[in-house]
């Protein structure tokens, strides 16, 4: 009896194996499935090279305010040399002052500047990604991938020209 139920089983997963195999290669070549290189499209988007260009200038503000910071700091830095001793003690707080001042600045402005920069990014992405979408719902794709994923693929299968047309033509 044991014997019989071990042969029905394994005849069963034969059966469910083949099966597969049998359906694997008729719903495989119903799949439609593209890719597009993520990171060109990212770079190659005129919004994100304005939005560079945008981070880029406000990092050189940034600098420029935080450059004259430091020279004033350095001047009391330099006019605390020249003076006496009990001058000195109160310039001293007012350069502690100046200094503190300044390193609250830095951190705001890395932390401004990382906030913009990650805002930027999930708008840019954000924008690619409704391409990517509208594209695979109007050609019924069944996969999009990111380029970076895949090993091997046909050149055909590259939507990133098309994404950065559609990107591009807003």
């Amino acid at each position: 009896m044991m014997k019989k139920m071990n042969g029905i089983l394994i005849a069963a997963v034969t059966v469910v194996i083949v099966g597969m195999f049998l359906i694997s290669p008729a719903s495989a070549e119903s799949m439609k499935i593209g890719y597009v290189d993520l990171r060109r499209a990212f770079y190659e988007y005129e919004k994100s090279k304005s939005f560079d260009e945008a981070l880029t200038s406000l990092t050189n503000q940034r600098g420029e305010k935080r450059n004259e910071m430091v020279e004033e700091v350095r001047k009391m830095r330099d006019e605390g040399e020249l003076l006496s001793d009990s001058a000195k003690a109160a310039k001293q707080k007012e350069l502690d002052a100046k200094i503190t001042v300044l390193s609250e600045y830095d951190s705001n402005t890395r932390q401004e500047l990382l906030n913009k920069k990650n805002d930027m990014f999930r708008e840019v992405i954000g924008d690619i990604q409704k391409i990517v979408e509208d594209i695979g719902a109007r050609d019924k794709y069944t996969y999009i991938f990111d380029s970076r994923n895949i090993m091997y693929s046909q050149k055909s299968e590259d939507l990133t020209e098309q994404v950065l047309a559609k990107l591009n033509k807003k």
